[in-house]
């Protein structure tokens, strides 16, 4: 028996689509919409069928006569095709849709339009459940890769802005040279990721990369780390290597190099200028042969202006001097980023958000970021957690409480302000402060800086070594901030 296509047979075929269908006529009235295009607006057939499209999208920020994909065609007749937009349903919700819209014409008259509209998120959501995404390589993968101590090469850094490309582009000149290269950046802007990129890039990288972060170690033990010692130099001291010559044919990273005691500096240069080191108590010189890369956030005019760094060291390690820039001046890198970051934790937390709000999109790129890159994963890691199953949008109510506080009046704009405010984490409740923003700017990037601290000690449950891990910082640092701040260990533990 032949199949015989009717018209029956095409209609329910589009009703089961996942694609939302729309026909207009030429008058711009809603002739048919399919149960896809129902779903989609959140709205039954009857609030569409015979009205206009003026008319059903009254008072929103979308489907006028000078936005339209349906109206713009019906005037035109031009086909629109891959058309990413925005609008706002008739009741408010925000969608975000691919749309491909085309003339019907018959005998050289426009007689209607029809649409084909799909939900990005939907779309997303349906494509990790079903696994048509490949996981993707994440920097913990990388350690089955790199044999040297590091985790990262220059792929690895994400951004398309012409801040960051020229930036990568410095770099990889450098690493072709056998100089010292200084990075400049913010905190969080990622200087060891450009570091440990510089070394992989260069021809040291089969030797090690050793860091050091100068703010860590207590100035007493710094010295004998880097330089060694010989047995019977100080009471317990015991023949042991220095990282300068444990760093034979590699690098050694030296972070905040601004932190190292002035004295110390001293040494580090005539090290460098000789190639050769003493350990301490040791009456002879052993020959070094490794790269020095260094970082400090901050700029290095100021902290030689402060007497933290010596002029000579600066412009013996500054030969090639690189500057990150901030993540403010990256443009649509918090995008990519922020997608990079969704994608890193639903495969952490078997977690299926595809991304974020237009309203949180907004305010995140609105937001100054003086923790860049690290402070936005931070917040998304956060955000992430404070999803429910079901949920594939990360939106303001999922923001930690510092950030709604940050945002506290535009947040009290939105049509929904009281239930963003209303959901917040019972853990942040119990654990975590209000940010109380006052006073200079060193009182408040100190009120800033515990914030995070608390909230990454709460969410980690007092577990110091899992809270260093969240904000990219080592143990020994965090216990030092933790003393600084005098926060109390014991409340943010499990009970």
């Amino acid at each position: 028996m032949e199949l015989n296509i009717t018209k029956d047979i095409l209609l329910e075929i589009i009703e089961h689509l996942k694609e939302a269908i729309y026909i207009v006529d030429a008058q711009g009235k809603v002739v048919y919409l399919n149960n896809a295009a129902s779903q989609l607006e959140q709205m039954p057939k009857s609030d569409f069928l015979g009205k206009t499209i003026d008319a059903v999208y009254v008072n929103t920020e979308f489907h006028t006569h000078r936005n339209s994909p349906c109206l713009d065609v019906l005037a035109s007749g031009e086909i629109q095709e891959n058309e990413n937009l925005e609008w706002f349903t008739g009741n408010g919700t925000a969608i975000n849709a691919i749309t491909n819209t085309y003339p019907i014409i018959e005998n050289g008259e426009i007689l209607g339009v029809y649409e084909m509209a799909e939900n990005i998120a939907d779309l997303k959501k349906r494509l990790i459940e079903i696994g048509a995404f490949p996981r993707k390589r994440t920097y913990r993968m990388r350690k089955k890769t790199l044999h040297n101590g590091t985790n990262y090469i220059f792929d690895d850094i994400i951004g398309e802005s012409d801040a960051l490309q020229s930036t990568i582009t410095i770099a990889r000149r450098f690493a072709a040279k056998k100089l010292p290269v200084m990075i400049y950046g913010e905190t969080g802007t990622g200087k060891e990721m450009f570091a440990q990129s510089i070394h992989n890039a260069s021809s040291s990288v089969s030797g090690p990369f050793i860091p050091v972060n100068c703010a860590a170690i207590p100035e007493n033990l710094l010295e004998s780390i880097l330089f060694g010692t010989v047995k019977g130099a100080f009471t317990g001291a015991v023949d042991s290597v220095g990282l300068l010559e444990k760093a034979e044919n590699g690098s050694v990273f030296l972070d905040e190099i601004n932190s190292m005691p002035i004295a110390l500096q001293a040494k580090i240069l005539r090290a460098l200028q000789e190639k050769e080191v003493q350990r301490i108590g040791d009456s002879k010189t052993r020959k070094i042969n490794c790269r020095i890369i260094s970082a400090t956030n901050k700029l290095p005019s100021e902290a030689i202006r402060d007497g933290e760094m010596r002029e000579d060291l600066f412009y013996r390690l500054s030969t090639g001097m690189i500057l990150i820039p901030p993540l403010r001046e990256r443009g649509d890198d918090l995008e990519l980023l922020a997608d990079y970051f969704i994608a890193k934790c639903n495969e952490e937390i078997d977690a299926t958000v595809t991304s974020m709000s237009p309203e949180l999109k907004r305010l995140l790129k609105s937001y100054y970021f003086p923790g860049n890159c690290r402070e936005l994963a931070n917040i998304i890691e956060s955000a992430m957690n404070m999803t429910i199953e079901g949920e594939n949008i990360l939106d303001v109510h999922h923001l930690p409480t510092y950030m709604k506080n940050h945002f506290k009046d535009e947040i009290s704009a939105m049509p929904n302000a009281e239930q963003v405010f209303q959901r917040q984490s019972p853990q942040s409740h119990r654990n975590v402060p209000q940010m109380d923003f006052h006073g200079n700017l060193n009182t408040m990037m100190a009120e800033y800086e515990k914030g995070l601290i608390e909230l990454a000690l709460a969410s980690t449950h007092g577990n110091l070594t899992k809270c260093g891990e969240k904000l990219g910082v080592t143990r020994q640092n965090l216990t030092f901030k933790i003393k600084r701040h005098n926060i109390d260990l014991k409340k943010f533990k499990r009970k």
